[in-house]
């Protein structure tokens, strides 16, 4: 027995040999982990600051690209450069759709035994992205109890809420929301908020011009009033009023395949059918929905589908009067991403008759002013619309051809690394 205790008092003496011993080696080594970790912190903000000022600096002048080589910035070597699309040695990348609106910024920075790298993807997004963008909100346009919008939601003023709409994606506006006073007012926010958020321009007149062209260079373009018809076998019927009042109207059909996706005018448009394929309808005029406006393969249905639809008015996108009686119901599909730049997307004399039902929207909805879509009263839809709208995730890859960008570039990712790194010596020096 006294073997055995001798026996376990020696090996509690040896287990604590060996863990003074670890604690000691791990004191030794302290110094120099602390030490690594400054070099690696140095490097990684010395390239994070180089990056943040590149982005400042494109952000003032979008032309910047002239990066630098062999400079110093927090006693560290630093160096960027900036790729577009006519770079010939781009670094490799994730980055799919090389265009005008893509950008991609790396930078190195070295310092002492580290080496840290940063890559920031830059790119201007397009509207058609927005489940919901308005540059102004009347005060008496409220989002109401039954409303659920998914996809990013943004607008340059104040949004008005009464009951307790729901918002799945982030939501974003320079200013809180406001509460209906009649009734309790408490919004469902799913996704991220910022109600102080920075102000986002819309489209500038250089993308508009650029839109304008593509319909002019390519597209189909129309002189006159036209009714047109999408069908679901990729063509399009068109009814053009004639340019004098004595002539008759024309009445044909288009293979939109022979054209580059856009549809323009210089005068009012209104439109309605089946979409396969790959479009933006363009008019400088109003533009008017005459009834279901639908994709030949619902992505909901079939997630591989290509059909896409934008709508851009220059003027107003207006919901006719009798457009959800087109197809027999009270209810009316719509699956676009619509654009209305000076004033509204709305429902014409959405204020008469009682309830026409439900607007079932998949898609989203930019206009500088929210336009109205029916009447509320005592919790019930007095007139106009009910909305149901649901937002089209392919938006925040997929574009409509020529839809108008943002006037900046957002970051899409930066990714910064740091690595052990062993200078090369100097040719010059002795080793």
């Amino acid at each position: 027995m006294g073997r055995a205790l001798l026996f376990l008092t020696g090996g509690m003496f040896i287990v604590f040999g060996i863990i003074q011993s670890g604690v000691q080696n791990r004191l030794m080594m302290l110094p120099e982990r602390t030490y690594n970790y400054h070099e690696e912190l140095h490097a990684e903000n010395a390239v994070n600051g180089v990056m943040e000022y590149a982005i400042r600096e494109i952000i003032r002048d979008q032309s910047w690209d002239e990066g630098y080589q062999n400079n110093t910035y927090m006693d560290a070597d630093v160096s960027l450069r900036v790729y577009d699309r006519n770079t010939p040695d781009r670094p490799a990348n994730n980055i799919e759709n090389w265009d005008e609106y893509t950008l991609l910024l790396y930078a190195t920075a070295q310092y002492e035994g580290q080496l840290a790298q940063s890559e920031v993807y830059l790119r201007k997004d397009s509207f058609s992205k927005w489940s919901y963008f308005t540059d102004f909100e009347p005060n008496n346009i409220y989002f109401i109890w039954s409303d659920e919008v998914s996809g990013p939601v943004h607008t340059n003023g104040r949004f008005n809420m009464a009951g307790d709409p729901t918002f799945y994606g982030p939501i974003s506006s320079p200013e809180m929301w406001h509460a209906y006073e009649l009734m309790d007012t408490d919004p469902n926010f799913f996704g991220s908020t910022d109600f102080n958020s920075p102000r986002r321009d819309p489209p500038s007149t250089l993308e508009l011009d650029q839109l304008r062209s593509q319909g002019t260079n390519g597209g189909l373009y129309f002189e006159n009033n036209a009714e047109i018809e999408f069908l679901d076998d990729g063509q399009l019927l068109v009814r053009e009023e004639p340019s004098r009042p004595w002539q008759q109207p024309s009445e044909y059909t288009v293979d939109l395949s022979l054209y580059n996706g856009v549809i323009s005018s210089n005068s009012r448009i209104s439109l309605k059918g089946t979409v396969n394929g790959s479009y933006t309808v363009h008019s400088t005029d109003d533009i008017i929905i005459t009834g279901d406006i639908v994709y030949n393969e619902d992505p909901r249905d079939e997630p591989s589908s290509t059909d896409l639809l934008g709508i851009v008015s220059e003027k107003s996108v207006i919901i006719d009067r009798d457009a959800h009686q087109s197809s027999g119901n009270n209810d009316l599909n719509i699956h676009a991403s619509i654009m209305a730049l000076d004033k509204s997307f709305s429902a014409e004399d959405y204020n008469q008759g009682s309830s026409r039902g439900d607007l079932n929207l998949l898609g989203g909805i930019i206009q500088m002013e929210r336009g109205p879509m029916g009447t509320f009263s005592g919790g019930q839809i007095r007139s106009g619309f009910n909305k149901d709208y649901e937002y089209d995730e392919r938006l925040l890859q997929m574009v409509p051809p020529s839809f108008p960008r943002e006037s900046v570039f957002s970051i899409i990712h930066w990714l910064t690394n740091v690595y052990p790194h062993t200078p090369s010596p100097d040719p010059d020096e002795e080793v």
